[in-house]
């Protein structure tokens, strides 16, 4: 599982491996030795990061610390403990640089997002103290963890249960599972986070109440349009009524089933025809159409007139005005020369073949405009189509880029206590340090490669005037209060043979040291200077 991960990843390259539930972080250290072993077999460096989880803040507390009792040790052999463990009375502690490269964090399996991007999800031995459905959704999430490729180890009573399409065994002993397919969004469920706010919601707007008595012109208009405007009504570009002006119920009603403002849908029977005709040509050409129909009363029918008349385009995109003007009457004459006409006949098939000839046309027209909207509506459905993938490839994107986010935010969080961690046990060691050094009457002093003050014991003030600002000046601008004409040759000796070097000092209170000048060596067994010590020597005050 790790050896063919570490056998096909480059040199240098990143391995990150996450073990969920870690208790005190046994297994999360033994993964982390086997990797260095098995990247040194190989010849290779690898940035190795194990992140380890548990819901209890005891058990990160001992597991950070990496201190095991000597009877936890049986099952290791003499190199891994000498190599990896540091004895103390009784016990062990894990390596300081082993422990640096396991971050230990607190973390809720079921509530908390996962990490991401990971080689490797050690989920050993916590399902089965779980119920089927949360069991199902850690095997989603650790899933999602997971690379293309990437390996789930679980437990020997313990397997990825009805989601056999999301892994494919490796070992089917060690349960071992390398992870298959994309990643399945459907399947990761996040708690949302609570809205910041509720919407406000605004103050209804005041109701207009009609004002003081209108002007007389206003009157006079009103009046005028009532009595002598023609029935109207306004429609938008999509054939809605917005708005009714006088009698329009002689060419208007609802229907039978559920209300509804669609002019076409309203519109008396003889009527619907032409109205769809005259409304397209006024919506085509910008300008005003007239057509004649016939509104069907009972067994009769009347003659009207039917004006559409566009409106000035406005913000919502421009109206139609549709007004309806009844046919004058015909006089008496008129009906008796339709009667004799009718009589005859010839008249009579006129109209009739008129009124045909005006339908095919019209039918026609109609089947134009089927066809051209057919074509438009093929042409907006893939259009739709195409955008509608689009939108599904960026919401795709989107949630992939959110669940990134959430997993890198629980990252940084996770790094950020691990550093909190440190810096309390830095706090520790520095406040045992200055403590030491405070009760200690010997008179310590750190000098950097460049003999520069890095530090001083309290106990230096009797060999030195030195204050808290002179750290970083050279130890060569301060006159101490001894002599010791071999201070600065003695310091350079030192740093340059790696040797150790004594002798006496007298101090102008006329007592003597014994001071002790040696290499600075910091962890990594580098050389960063010298350390300088004045012990009070009372026996070389006796002999003298």
């Amino acid at each position: 599982m790790i050896k063919p991960l570490i056998a096909e990843r480059e040199n240098g390259a990143s391995i990150r491996v996450w073990v969920p539930a870690c208790s005190t972080g046994e297994e999360a250290y033994s993964i982390a030795m086997l990797a260095i072993e098995l990247a040194e077999a190989a010849g290779k460096r690898f940035d190795l990061k194990v992140f380890a989880t548990d819901a209890q803040e005891a058990n990160l507390r001992k597991a950070r610390d990496g201190v095991y009792p000597a009877a936890a040790m049986t099952g290791l052999s003499a190199e891994r403990l000498r190599r990896y463990f540091e004895k103390l009375d009784g016990s062990y502690q894990v390596t300081k640089e082993l422990r640096d490269m396991v971050v230990f964090a607190r973390q809720n399996l079921l509530r908390d997002p996962p990490f991401s991007r990971l080689d490797l999800v050690s989920c050993r031995n916590v399902l089965i103290y779980l119920e089927p459905d949360a069991q199902q959704r850690i095997i989603a999430l650790c899933h999602f963890s997971l690379t293309q490729g990437g390996h789930l180890f679980l437990g020997n009573a313990e397997t990825v249960g009805r989601h056999d399409d999301l892994f494919e065994t490796v070992s089917k002993k060690w349960r071992i599972y390398r992870r298959v397919g994309p990643t399945r969004h459907d399947l990761v469920d996040y708690p949302r986070p609570r809205a910041s706010a509720e919407p406000t919601t605004g103050e209804k707007p005041p109701s207009l109440l009609p004002g003081p008595t209108a002007p007389v012109a206003e009157m006079a208009r009103r009046a005028l349009l009532e009595r002598f405007a023609p029935a109207s009504v306004l429609v938008d570009l999509k054939g809605r009524v917005l708005y009714f002006h006088g009698a329009t119920r002689d060419y208007l009603e609802q229907p039978s089933g559920e209300p509804t403002r669609d002019l076409l849908t309203m519109a008396r029977d003889g009527l619907a025809l032409k109205l769809r005709v005259a409304i397209r040509e006024a919506m085509k050409d910008n300008r005003d159409v007239t057509v004649t129909a016939r509104v069907q009363e009972g067994k009769s029918s009347r003659s009207v007139a039917i004006t559409v008349m566009p409106l000035p385009t406005s913000s919502a995109g421009g109206n139609l005005l549709v007004s309806f003007i009844p046919a004058p009457k015909a006089s008496k004459q008129v009906k008796a020369s339709m009667r004799e006409d009718a009589g005859g006949g010839s008249s009579g098939e006129r109209a009739l073949q008129e009124e045909l000839t005006t339908t095919r046309a019209e039918l026609r027209n109609t089947i134009e405009h089927l066809e051209t909207a057919n074509e438009e509506l093929k042409a907006s459905n893939e259009e739709a189509t195409s955008m509608n993938e689009e939108l599904q490839s960026t919401n795709e994107e989107l949630e992939t880029s959110k669940e990134e986010l959430q997993s890198f935010n629980e990252e940084l969080n996770t790094v950020n206590n691990q550093l909190q961690h440190k810096i309390g046990e830095l706090e520790a060691a520095t406040n045992d340090l200055n403590n030491l050094l405070a009760g200690s009457e010997t008179a310590t002093l750190f000098l950097d490669d460049k003999f520069r003050i890095k530090w001083f014991a309290p106990a230096t003030k009797e060999l030195f005037d030195f204050v808290s600002s002179d750290i970083g000046r050279p130890i060569a601008h301060f006159a101490p209060k001894f002599s010791d004409a071999n201070l600065l040759p003695d310091a350079e000796t030192v740093l340059k043979k790696l040797i150790t070097i004594d002798a006496e000092v007298k101090s102008d209170a006329s007592r003597w040291y014994l001071r002790r000048m040696l290499p600075y060596r910091t962890r990594d067994n580098h050389i960063a200077g010298v350390v300088v010590t004045f012990s009070d020597n009372h026996g070389a005050e006796a002999r003298r």
